[in-house]
């Protein structure tokens, strides 16, 4: 799995038994699904991108701009090849939709991570400034104003401007918003303060327990700053919480992936590493490739801790649903070592 430290693409799989739907979605005489936009955006955070393009495309009439939206983030996810014009050509008709701004300023990030390096520090400028005018034209919007001061921590020749993340972070640390502090750990990742960074990270998480965003945002920036088995503490901590909706079920999920590598690495224990991965995939519905990236070295904890029987059924589950040859050629020499 390609890892960019700080940053865990992906992860949104859910049992779409454990969202909760509106009344109006259920199946109509015709049997066309009706679905609300959070329950949408919910299946999209789970990455359930074919339940979305069933039920949008049954509708009999054009689609909002919100559904709008959820079909280009679908685009975007799967790479297709007009996706960034696509989106390039949303964003510029929707100039003061601050919620079009953000999902723009998200999507731009994953186009620049798809993008080859000659293109990509252009294209992240295209994020920095979607996710600045998002906060701009949202100025009470607390998570908006924590993404802005994010984009402009980046570098300058990917269109930062370091001069003004300080005061927006200052001006958030002066209400009570959780991305405050998000967005404080930020900062002092970017000004490299360690000892501070440490000091905060580690205070804040306890201050926070049972906040997802928060803790695993101080294991990212404890990590960073090379202090392993504290961020294993709190990415650990993070995922023995129940699994939240939208945006903080995704550094959620991070933070169960993070564990079960962390204990794969020696810096958690295996059975830390069995549970958050037991959880993770509890929590999945979508056999993708990130799920079946999880289940394969969920697999690999449960050989080393000679959970025999389990890490036979998990590496039997991969084979029925790997696509990849590699990976089913894996689980086949797994189950043949396992099988003696």
């Amino acid at each position: 799995m390609k890892l960019i430290h700080g940053v865990k693409l992906v992860f949104f799989t859910v049992s779409l038994t454990n969202i909760c739907m509106s009344e109006s979605a259920i199946a109509t005489p015709q049997s066309k699904l009706v679905a609300s936009q959070q329950t949408l955006e919910q299946l999209y955070y789970q990455r359930d991108y074919q339940s979305i393009k069933e039920i949008l495309n049954a509708l009999n009439r054009p689609l909002k701009i919100d559904e709008q939206l959820l079909m280009l983030a679908i685009k975007v996810q799967r790479d297709e090849d007009d996706a960034d014009d696509a989106l390039e050509s949303l964003t510029n008709e929707h100039q003061n939709n601050a919620k079009v701004q953000y999902w723009a300023g998200n999507l731009w990030q994953i186009v620049a991570k798809n993008s080859s390096m000659f293109s990509k520090m252009s294209i992240y400028s295209h994020y920095v400034k979607a996710m600045t005018k998002a906060a701009k034209l949202a100025p009470q919007n607390a998570r908006y104003q924590m993404e802005a001061a994010k984009a402009y921590g980046q570098p300058s020749i990917m269109g930062g401007d370091s001069d003004k993340q300080a005061p927006i972070v200052a001006k958030l640390l002066q209400g009570s918003s959780q991305f405050a502090h998000i967005a404080q750990m930020d900062l002092l990742q970017n000004t490299q303060k360690e000892s501070e960074a440490i000091h905060y990270a580690t205070g804040i998480a306890q201050q926070y327990s049972n906040n997802v965003e928060i803790v695993e945002r101080a294991a990212q920036l404890l990590w960073t700053f090379g202090d392993k088995d504290k961020a294993g503490e709190f990415f650990y901590q993070a995922c023995m919480l129940p699994a939240p909706i939208k945006e903080p079920y995704l550094k959620w999920s991070a933070a169960c992936w993070y564990s079960v590598l962390f204990s794969d690495n020696g810096e958690l224990s295996l059975e830390q590493g069995i549970t958050a991965g037991k959880k993770l995939l509890a929590q999945s519905s979508v056999k993708d490739n990130e799920y079946l990236e999880s289940l394969e070295l969920y697999a690999q904890l449960l050989v080393k801790a000679r959970q025999t029987a389990n890490a036979i059924n998990a590496y039997n589950d991969l084979l029925a649903s790997a696509t990849n040859k590699s990976m089913k050629r894996k689980a086949k020499e797994a189950l043949k070592k396992l099988s003696k």
